[in-house]
């Protein structure tokens, strides 16, 4: 099968246009990271289709240098969009190179065809591996449908750039004149075509299913002080106890109050009463496991589930907490803030079937009553279960 490479290349350019003017206006509208340089990198294929087109109007070393410079251009900008989508940096050198190398090549090769779409071809493998890397380096926790398009094609146009390379030098296909219809040329096109489309779609994709995800967690996220909130730890909790009850696991409940935190708010400023929060949720956060779960359920108010935790462990971190942030004070512009918690904990051996997130909450907030009453800056335990037969 073959294709008319002209039709390509006005197909080409019209399509990047169109995607270019749709990029643009979103970039426009939304502070999106790397929006703006792919669109920038979709003008830049254009001019590469719309320049090489023109070999025989424009002069070779117009046509040709020009052409396959802002062919290397473009895939560097889209490097730079998906670095700056994730916050990343590379060595400038790593990516402004193979622009320089590309017009350099073209100029000194401009009548050796052969050799000049050797190193063209490995030069453009070697810029789709470095988008591939940033894609898929390490520290990218967040996978969608999106990543994968972008990198499947990252893939299969790094193997087509690199077989075109190696087929050329080592004489498996013969170079034919620019614009024949082989099935190598007729393919290569086409997968320069489409790979640009996907990888493009697949950006606009990511960007949005990041969205998507930046929305859900800030929806089950505290701004103030980046725990779970009450609709997440509820969530969570849920899965907790069915397989504390289900693998007859221990597991204990705490809940901490900020003791006398109107008063700080009162007499240091609702900024030092946040900033009060913060100290403690560190805090709190420092010394708990990586299974445990903890949020803030409101106020002051901070609530942790320790699965696999016995009453003599779960005690012993409550004790540890609280003296830790009373033998500290907190320091807010200067004014030194004593802060001490009071510690309501219910702790089991084993769940019983009736025990529930919220009867086991609701006996461990009686123990912090308990503590309130007590004079507050202690530990109470509303009671400890041991086991219980089905």
């Amino acid at each position: 099968m073959t294709l008319d490479i002209p039709s390509i290349y006005f197909v080409s350019i019209v399509t990047n246009l169109s995607m270019t003017l749709a990029v643009m206006i979103v970039a426009l509208r939304q502070s999106i990271p790397g929006l703006k340089l792919l669109a920038w990198g979709l003008v830049t294929n254009s001019g590469y289709y719309l320049v090489l087109g023109a070999k025989g109007i424009l002069p070779d070393l117009l046509a040709i240098g020009v052409g396959n410079m802002l062919g290397a251009l473009t895939l560097t900008l889209v490097l730079k969009a998906v670095l700056s989508s994730r916050r990343a940096q590379m060595e400038p050198a790593l990516y402004i190179t193979p622009v320089a190398l590309m017009l350099i090549v073209s100029l000194i090769l401009i009548d050796d065809r052969h050799s000049r779409l050797i190193i063209a071809s490995f030069i453009i493998s070697y810029q789709i591996a470095l988008i591939l890397w940033a894609l898929i380096r390490p520290g990218n926790t967040f996978v969608g449908r999106g990543r994968m398009i972008m990198s499947l094609a990252c893939v299969v146009g790094m193997v087509t750039m690199a077989y075109r390379g190696f087929s050329f030098l080592l004489g498996w296909h013969e170079v034919t004149p620019f614009q024949s219809r082989d099935v190598l040329t007729t393919l290569f096109y086409m997968i320069n075509y489409l790979g640009m489309f996907f990888l493009a779609f697949g950006f606009v994709l990511t960007t949005v299913e990041q969205g998507a995800e930046q929305n859900r967690r800030m929806a089950l996220i505290d701004p103030l002080t980046g725990m779970f909130n009450r609709r997440a730890l509820f969530e969570s909790m849920d899965k907790l106890f069915t397989k504390a009850e289900a693998e007859g696991q221990p597991l204990s409940l705490m809940i901490m109050d900020v003791d006398l935190f109107k008063q700080v708010n009162d007499r240091y400023g609702h900024q030092a009463g946040d900033f009060v929060l913060k100290r403690v949720a560190n805090t709190i956060k420092g010394r708990l496991r990586q299974e445990d779960i903890v949020g803030r359920i409101g106020g002051e108010e901070f609530l942790a589930v320790l699965p696999d935790t016995p009453p003599e462990g779960a005690l012993r971190l409550a004790e540890e907490l609280r003296q830790t942030l009373a033998s500290e004070s907190v320091v807010f512009k200067e004014e030194k803030i004593q802060v001490t918690i009071s510690v309501g904990l219910y702790s089991s051996v084993s769940l019983a079937p009736s025990q529930t997130p919220d009867s086991v909450i609701a006996s461990a907030d009686k123990a912090l009553y308990l503590a309130k009453t007590n004079g507050r800056n202690r530990v109470e335990v509303n009671k400890v279960i041991t086991a219980i037969s089905a």
